[in-house]
């Protein structure tokens, strides 16, 4: 390497943390810019509303509204948010709007984050295997499209909601008390990564899908590194063969075409797996109930649903 190119090497170098000093303290300057203003921006909420409007591509209106600083940005508080004009505007009511001025820089990531806290959600799959989410903003309404509505607000986040999980034909029938999840729209398609617990604080659940909400197809996943199946033996039976207890590493694959789950696959090390099967009763009416224990299972299974 020459002098003069490790000259020019040195300059460039020297250069560049130029560039992302200043950028840095840029940023700096506007952040503090921002958070000093926040408490004018709040004595004119039309103005906010007029923003978030032109965001969303649609009206946007709210009651009240407070204004908070925080590490990535400004955080709104609102009452009464509507999403709408008229008799077809979407009653949301509390949110949190996250204005992410430096999350919104990185590519596919969203300026502003709802904060939606304590819905009631459902999950339930019709006697045709179809499944289908009840309790979003918006579903209220006659053909309303609460993705269509949510999705120019940025991602959305769900903070502490309770999920029904109601499938009368595979006798499933429980509540998810506790699940947080964050959402986003793209179109048709759809990204969504969530946690849930059955129990405060054991054996959380992660879930992660993509797919496209129109054509009802897609990939899901949910696992835990550290499952505790006695935790979620309310939705571990089918078939007649109920988990009761197990511990070790648990994950599930699912394929989704037409809004049905046409393949599961499951990898799984578990230790102390205890099954329980249908009551069973003998020719003189004594029930006997199905037991069965292995210390430790290692499996990987795959079920696909037949045509037909």
């Amino acid at each position: 390497m020459t002098t003069s190119l490790r000259r020019h090497l040195r300059t460039a170098r020297r250069g560049a943390w130029y560039f992302v000093a200043a950028v840095l303290v840029a940023m700096a300057l506007v952040a503090g810019v921002t958070s000093q203003l926040l408490p004018l921006a709040e004595r004119h909420p039309d103005r906010i509303a007029a923003w978030l409007s032109a965001r969303a591509g649609r009206t946007v209106s709210f009651d009240k509204v407070d204004t908070e600083w925080t590490r990535r940005g400004p955080l709104l508080r609102v009452q009464g948010l509507r999403v709408g004009d008229g008799a077809k505007a979407v009653p949301i009511g509390e949110a949190e709007i996250l204005v992410s001025q430096y999350a919104g820089l990185l590519p596919g990531r969203s300026f502003t984050e709802l904060r939606l806290r304590n819905l009631v959600l459902a999950i339930e799959r019709a006697d045709d295997g179809r499944w289908s989410v009840r309790g979003l903003p918006g579903q209220q309404q006659p053909g309303g499209d609460p993705l269509a509505v949510l999705e120019g607000l940025g991602e959305l986040q769900v903070i502490g909601a309770k999920l029904a999980v109601i499938a009368p034909s595979l006798q499933l029938d429980t509540t998810i008390p506790k699940i947080d999840v964050r959402l986003r729209v793209d179109g048709n398609r759809v990204r969504v990564g969530a946690r849930a617990w059955m129990q405060t604080g054991r054996s959380p659940l992660d879930v992660a899908m993509d797919f496209d909400r129109r054509r009802g197809n897609g990939r899901l996943y949910s696992g835990a590194r550290r499952a505790d199946l006695a935790a979620w033996s309310p939705l571990l039976h089918f078939g007649g063969v109920a988990v009761q207890q197990g511990s070790g590493r648990a994950a599930a694959w699912a394929e989704l075409r037409d809004h049905r789950i046409a393949v599961i696959t499951i990898d799984a090390a578990l230790d102390d797996l205890q099954l329980r099967g249908t009551p069973l009763r003998d020719a003189k009416g004594v029930e006997t109930i199905p037991r069965a224990r292995f210390a430790h299972v290692d499996t990987r299974a795959r079920w696909r649903v037949a045509d037909g």
